[in-house]
């Protein structure tokens, strides 16, 4: 009899784990054009001048190669060109519009649109004014009807997705090497008269952007500053603002004196 009980309890166990097995939702996929899609209108505030006809050009060449996974935060997912010179950012355009389900929450659906005017307001006024600085080559945050183009992506799986252009908030920016793996590898070299040269554009670069007149709201420094060459570039600029409370500079040099900590500097 406790033998039958035994075998039954193990029956109805295995049978239930079939059924969850079955009925439980799968997990999510890495990435999914529904990821970086949205149902937003074209606003004024986000537009910007036609290209010139070189430059258009050169959007079109960008464009027109394949792109695999590079990584992502907290705003975009970010892939690379097949030449290794760009960068495309996709926005995470699930983060910033609200679903139907938000609408029973309005502060919700109000912070989603706060941190989606705060990102995007932060890359047209660094492709306007501080193009240069962030490597940014074109901006795209109003859907478009004059694009006719299809973008691939092959994400961190290998999987392939043909994304429309014009449908399509991204933005492309210059491949940058990150901050402290470029002062690693000339130091590794033994470039010392280099490192210091580098530590010194970095400043400049914040010290430009401050008498630009623009503040960061991201206190982050390593996956945020980059050099393009020996050019430095400000990465992640969805939290630039027009204003003059930053202590940026103060943060760059606490993680450069770490930095030199960690590997016998003087």
């Amino acid at each position: 009899m406790a033998r039958s009980t035994k075998l039954t309890f193990l029956t109805l166990l295995i049978l239930g784990g079939g059924f969850y097995f079955f009925l439980s939702p799968s997990p999510p996929p890495f990435f999914s054009p529904e990821m970086i899609s949205s149902s937003l209108k074209p606003r004024p505030q986000w537009a910007i001048a036609p290209l010139a006809s070189d430059e258009a050009e050169r959007v079109r060449s960008i464009l027109s190669q394949k792109f695999t996974f590079l990584g992502e935060g907290a705003q975009a997912i970010a892939f690379q060109s097949e030449d290794g010179k760009y960068v495309l950012k996709f926005f995470k355009m699930r983060r910033f519009t609200p679903s139907w389900s938000d609408e029973l929450c309005p502060h919700v659906v109000r912070r989603r649109f706060r941190n989606l005017h705060w990102v995007f307001n932060g890359y047209k006024n660094a492709y306007q004014d501080l193009r240069k600085e962030t490597g940014l080559i074109w901006i795209h945050l109003n859907k478009t009807d004059n694009l006719h183009q299809t973008i691939q992506v092959h994400d961190r799986e290998g999987l392939c997705y043909h994304l429309d252009a014009d449908s399509t908030e991204f933005v492309i920016q210059e491949k940058a090497e990150l901050i402290f793996r470029y002062l690693n590898r000339l130091r590794k070299e033994g470039k010392m008269g280099e490192v210091e040269k580098a530590i010194a554009s970095i400043r400049s670069l914040i010290q430009h952007r401050i008498n630009q007149g623009y503040a960061d709201r991201d206190t982050g420094v390593k996956n945020n500053y980059g050099f393009v060459g020996d050019r430095p570039i400000h990465l992640d600029i969805g939290r630039l603002y027009k204003g003059q409370k930053d202590n940026q500079l103060e943060r760059m040099e606490k993680a450069l004196e770490e930095w030199r900590s960690k590997i016998d500097m003087p």
